[in-house]
Protein backbone atom coordinates (compact mmCIF):
# COMPACT_ATOMS: atom_id res chain seq x y z
CA UNK A 1 0.00 0.00 0.00
CA UNK A 2 1.49 3.38 -0.93
CA UNK A 3 0.97 6.25 1.27
CA UNK A 4 1.85 10.34 0.22
CA UNK A 5 2.59 12.45 2.74
CA UNK A 6 3.08 15.80 0.17
CA UNK A 7 6.26 17.22 -0.80
CA UNK A 8 8.68 18.68 1.80
CA UNK A 9 7.18 22.33 1.22
CA UNK A 10 3.93 20.86 2.15
CA UNK A 11 4.92 19.16 5.27
CA UNK A 12 6.59 22.43 6.33
CA UNK A 13 3.79 24.51 5.71
CA UNK A 14 1.18 21.52 7.89
CA UNK A 15 3.86 22.19 10.38
CA UNK A 16 4.05 25.79 10.57
CA UNK A 17 -0.40 25.87 10.65
CA UNK A 18 0.31 23.52 13.82
CA UNK A 19 2.69 25.67 15.24
CA UNK A 20 0.02 28.16 15.18
CA UNK A 21 -2.38 26.50 16.11
CA UNK A 22 -0.97 25.46 19.30
CA UNK A 23 0.19 29.03 20.00
CA UNK A 24 -3.44 30.42 19.44
CA UNK A 25 -4.58 27.60 22.17
CA UNK A 26 -1.53 28.49 24.50
CA UNK A 27 -2.67 32.48 24.49
CA UNK A 28 -6.18 32.03 24.57
CA UNK A 29 -7.12 28.88 26.83
CA UNK A 30 -7.96 29.61 30.58
CA UNK A 31 -4.63 28.09 32.32
CA UNK A 32 -5.16 25.68 35.43
CA UNK A 33 -3.81 27.08 38.52
CA UNK A 34 -3.46 24.96 41.50
CA UNK A 35 -5.69 26.40 43.98
CA UNK A 36 -6.68 25.65 48.39
CA UNK A 37 -9.38 26.59 50.20
CA UNK A 38 -8.71 28.73 53.78
CA UNK A 39 -10.30 26.84 56.40
CA UNK A 40 -9.44 29.11 59.27
CA UNK A 41 -9.04 32.98 60.10
CA UNK A 42 -7.08 34.30 63.00
CA UNK A 43 -6.35 38.44 63.56
CA UNK A 44 -3.24 38.12 61.92
CA UNK A 45 -3.37 35.04 59.66
CA UNK A 46 -4.81 32.52 57.67
CA UNK A 47 -4.38 28.02 57.44
CA UNK A 48 -4.87 27.66 53.83
CA UNK A 49 -5.54 24.01 52.81
CA UNK A 50 -4.38 21.77 49.25
CA UNK A 51 -1.26 23.95 49.00
CA UNK A 52 1.26 21.72 50.93
CA UNK A 53 2.87 20.08 48.37
CA UNK A 54 3.39 22.74 46.03
CA UNK A 55 4.60 25.74 48.07
CA UNK A 56 7.75 26.58 50.36
CA UNK A 57 8.24 28.75 53.04
CA UNK A 58 8.50 32.52 51.90
CA UNK A 59 6.65 31.99 49.00
CA UNK A 60 3.70 34.28 47.75
CA UNK A 61 0.06 33.23 48.14
CA UNK A 62 -3.15 35.35 46.70
CA UNK A 63 -6.12 35.18 48.17
CA UNK A 64 -10.05 35.91 46.64
CA UNK A 65 -11.48 38.51 49.33
CA UNK A 66 -13.95 39.42 46.82
CA UNK A 67 -13.40 42.82 45.15
CA UNK A 68 -9.85 42.05 45.44
CA UNK A 69 -6.95 39.65 45.78
CA UNK A 70 -5.23 39.79 49.17
CA UNK A 71 -1.36 38.71 48.86
CA UNK A 72 0.20 37.02 51.40
CA UNK A 73 3.32 35.24 52.44
CA UNK A 74 3.69 31.37 53.64
CA UNK A 75 5.07 31.11 57.73
CA UNK A 76 4.12 27.78 58.00
CA UNK A 77 3.80 24.58 56.06
CA UNK A 78 2.47 21.63 57.64
CA UNK A 79 1.31 18.02 55.91
CA UNK A 80 -1.86 19.31 55.70
CA UNK A 81 -2.03 23.07 55.43
CA UNK A 82 -0.30 26.48 55.29
CA UNK A 83 0.61 29.20 57.50
CA UNK A 84 -0.37 32.60 55.59
CA UNK A 85 0.28 36.13 57.00
CA UNK A 86 -1.04 38.54 54.72
CA UNK A 87 0.53 41.87 53.99
CA UNK A 88 -2.28 43.91 54.50
CA UNK A 89 -3.07 44.77 58.45
CA UNK A 90 -6.55 43.12 58.25
CA UNK A 91 -7.67 39.51 57.45
CA UNK A 92 -10.43 39.97 54.86
CA UNK A 93 -11.02 36.89 53.40
CA UNK A 94 -13.92 34.32 54.35
CA UNK A 95 -14.25 30.57 55.21
CA UNK A 96 -13.66 28.50 52.10
CA UNK A 97 -12.29 31.48 50.28
CA UNK A 98 -10.08 30.02 47.35
CA UNK A 99 -6.21 30.90 47.67
CA UNK A 100 -3.90 30.54 44.83
CA UNK A 101 -0.10 30.12 44.71
CA UNK A 102 1.32 33.84 43.66
CA UNK A 103 4.48 34.78 41.81
CA UNK A 104 7.50 35.19 43.55
CA UNK A 105 8.04 39.14 44.69
CA UNK A 106 10.06 40.79 42.50
CA UNK A 107 10.64 44.68 41.32
CA UNK A 108 11.70 46.06 37.85
CA UNK A 109 12.90 48.90 38.82
CA UNK A 110 14.37 51.95 36.21
CA UNK A 111 16.53 55.12 36.35
CA UNK A 112 13.18 57.17 36.43
CA UNK A 113 12.25 55.90 39.83
CA UNK A 114 14.81 58.60 41.43
CA UNK A 115 12.70 61.29 43.38
CA UNK A 116 9.67 58.65 43.65
CA UNK A 117 8.67 57.54 47.13
CA UNK A 118 7.04 53.26 47.12
CA UNK A 119 5.86 50.89 49.24
CA UNK A 120 7.32 48.09 50.54
CA UNK A 121 5.09 46.02 47.36
CA UNK A 122 7.13 48.62 45.41
CA UNK A 123 3.95 50.22 44.30
CA UNK A 124 3.76 54.12 44.35
CA UNK A 125 2.70 55.97 47.37
CA UNK A 126 3.70 59.88 46.13
CA UNK A 127 0.47 60.42 44.30
CA UNK A 128 2.88 61.35 40.91
CA UNK A 129 1.26 58.56 38.56
CA UNK A 130 2.64 54.53 38.20
CA UNK A 131 5.78 53.87 37.92
CA UNK A 132 7.41 53.03 34.91
CA UNK A 133 8.69 48.89 34.82
CA UNK A 134 12.46 48.58 33.49
CA UNK A 135 13.29 44.80 31.43
CA UNK A 136 15.27 43.26 34.13
CA UNK A 137 13.41 41.70 37.28
CA UNK A 138 15.09 42.22 40.72
CA UNK A 139 14.04 39.46 43.00
CA UNK A 140 13.47 40.71 46.71
CA UNK A 141 15.87 37.50 47.96
CA UNK A 142 18.95 37.55 45.27
CA UNK A 143 21.75 35.75 46.31
CA UNK A 144 24.52 37.64 47.72
CA UNK A 145 27.76 37.80 45.38
CA UNK A 146 30.58 35.18 46.40
CA UNK A 147 33.09 36.29 48.73
CA UNK A 148 35.63 36.09 46.36
CA UNK A 149 34.03 38.33 44.04
CA UNK A 150 33.68 41.42 46.15
CA UNK A 151 35.96 44.16 46.23
CA UNK A 152 38.56 45.27 48.77
CA UNK A 153 37.30 48.15 50.76
CA UNK A 154 39.94 50.73 50.37
CA UNK A 155 37.70 53.52 48.07
CA UNK A 156 37.26 56.33 50.31
CA UNK A 157 33.88 57.95 50.51
CA UNK A 158 33.64 61.94 51.41
CA UNK A 159 30.58 61.98 53.72
CA UNK A 160 30.41 65.98 54.29
CA UNK A 161 30.17 65.84 57.72
CA UNK A 162 33.31 66.84 59.02
CA UNK A 163 33.71 64.99 62.44
CA UNK A 164 32.50 61.87 60.48
CA UNK A 165 35.38 62.13 57.72
CA UNK A 166 37.83 63.36 59.96
CA UNK A 167 37.43 60.52 63.16
CA UNK A 168 35.51 57.76 61.54
CA UNK A 169 36.25 58.08 57.62
CA UNK A 170 34.11 55.69 55.57
CA UNK A 171 34.46 53.64 52.13
CA UNK A 172 32.97 52.31 49.40
CA UNK A 173 31.48 48.95 50.50
CA UNK A 174 31.33 49.35 54.15
CA UNK A 175 28.25 49.56 56.40
CA UNK A 176 28.33 51.17 59.51
CA UNK A 177 25.30 51.23 62.34
CA UNK A 178 24.00 54.35 64.31
CA UNK A 179 23.03 53.53 68.09
CA UNK A 180 22.05 55.94 70.05
CA UNK A 181 18.81 56.63 71.76
CA UNK A 182 15.64 58.52 71.21
CA UNK A 183 15.63 62.47 69.97
CA UNK A 184 19.45 62.79 69.97
CA UNK A 185 19.62 63.40 66.16
CA UNK A 186 19.98 59.80 63.84
CA UNK A 187 17.44 60.76 61.94
CA UNK A 188 19.69 64.23 60.95
CA UNK A 189 22.49 62.58 60.67
CA UNK A 190 21.01 60.31 58.35
CA UNK A 191 19.86 62.82 56.60
CA UNK A 192 23.36 64.23 55.94
CA UNK A 193 24.53 61.49 54.96
CA UNK A 194 22.39 61.15 52.19
CA UNK A 195 23.08 64.69 51.01
CA UNK A 196 27.11 63.41 50.54
CA UNK A 197 28.65 64.40 47.19
CA UNK A 198 30.41 61.16 46.45
CA UNK A 199 27.22 58.82 46.06
CA UNK A 200 24.63 58.74 42.30
CA UNK A 201 21.27 57.14 44.27
CA UNK A 202 20.60 57.03 47.55
CA UNK A 203 18.24 54.70 48.41
CA UNK A 204 16.14 54.84 52.04
CA UNK A 205 13.91 52.37 53.53
CA UNK A 206 11.56 54.20 56.38
CA UNK A 207 10.62 51.69 58.55
CA UNK A 208 8.22 51.81 61.48
CA UNK A 209 8.22 55.65 61.37
CA UNK A 210 5.00 57.96 61.69
CA UNK A 211 3.36 59.29 59.18
CA UNK A 212 4.14 62.68 60.33
CA UNK A 213 7.88 62.00 60.54
CA UNK A 214 8.03 60.61 57.06
CA UNK A 215 6.45 63.51 55.31
CA UNK A 216 8.53 65.59 57.52
CA UNK A 217 12.00 63.80 56.63
CA UNK A 218 11.52 63.78 52.74
CA UNK A 219 10.40 67.24 52.39
CA UNK A 220 12.96 69.08 54.94
CA UNK A 221 15.48 66.64 56.06
CA UNK A 222 15.86 65.16 52.09
CA UNK A 223 14.92 68.14 49.62
CA UNK A 224 18.13 69.08 48.44
CA UNK A 225 18.92 65.79 47.35
CA UNK A 226 15.49 64.60 46.45
CA UNK A 227 15.98 63.82 43.21
CA UNK A 228 18.73 61.27 43.32
CA UNK A 229 17.15 59.51 46.04
CA UNK A 230 14.54 56.62 46.15
CA UNK A 231 12.29 56.28 49.22
CA UNK A 232 10.71 52.92 50.06
CA UNK A 233 8.35 53.98 53.44
CA UNK A 234 6.60 51.56 55.61
CA UNK A 235 5.14 53.15 58.34
CA UNK A 236 4.34 52.34 62.30
CA UNK A 237 0.40 51.81 61.00
CA UNK A 238 0.83 49.01 58.37
CA UNK A 239 1.26 45.81 59.72
CA UNK A 240 4.37 44.14 60.52
CA UNK A 241 4.85 42.36 57.28
CA UNK A 242 5.31 45.25 55.39
CA UNK A 243 7.64 46.87 57.80
CA UNK A 244 9.60 43.62 57.40
CA UNK A 245 9.78 43.64 53.65
CA UNK A 246 10.63 47.62 53.12
CA UNK A 247 14.33 46.47 53.59
CA UNK A 248 14.26 44.04 51.72
CA UNK A 249 12.66 46.26 48.90
CA UNK A 250 15.04 48.83 49.23
CA UNK A 251 18.04 46.60 49.06
CA UNK A 252 16.03 45.41 45.84
CA UNK A 253 16.17 49.07 44.31
CA UNK A 254 19.95 49.55 45.62
CA UNK A 255 21.14 46.09 43.87
CA UNK A 256 19.99 47.53 40.60
CA UNK A 257 21.31 50.66 40.58
CA UNK A 258 24.34 49.08 42.20
CA UNK A 259 24.71 46.92 38.44
CA UNK A 260 24.45 49.99 36.18
CA UNK A 261 27.78 51.13 37.73
CA UNK A 262 26.12 53.93 40.26
CA UNK A 263 27.42 54.99 43.31
CA UNK A 264 25.10 54.18 45.85
CA UNK A 265 24.63 54.81 49.32
CA UNK A 266 21.32 52.28 51.50
CA UNK A 267 19.97 53.78 54.62
CA UNK A 268 17.72 51.79 56.40
CA UNK A 269 16.29 53.88 59.26
CA UNK A 270 15.53 51.78 61.63
CA UNK A 271 17.33 48.72 61.98
CA UNK A 272 15.58 48.20 65.19
CA UNK A 273 11.93 48.80 63.58
CA UNK A 274 12.76 46.14 61.67
CA UNK A 275 13.79 43.85 64.30
CA UNK A 276 10.29 44.57 66.22
CA UNK A 277 8.80 43.53 63.05
CA UNK A 278 10.85 40.24 62.31
CA UNK A 279 9.55 39.07 66.22
CA UNK A 280 5.92 40.25 65.83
Amino acid sequence: MNVSIGTPSQRFNALDRLENKLAWAAKSLPRSRVSGVVIEIAMSHYRVAGLSRFLRLGECVSVDVGDRMQLGEVVRIEDGAVTLKPFDARCDAAIGARAFRADTLSLRPRPEWKGRVIDALGRPIDGEGELPQGDRSMPLDAEPPPALRRSRVKKPIRSGIRAVDLFTPLCAGQRIGIFAGSGVGKSTLLAMLARAPDFDTVVIALVGERGREVREFLDDALAANRKSAIAVVSTGDESPMMRRLAPRTAMAVDEYFRDRGDSVLLIVDSVTRFAHAARD
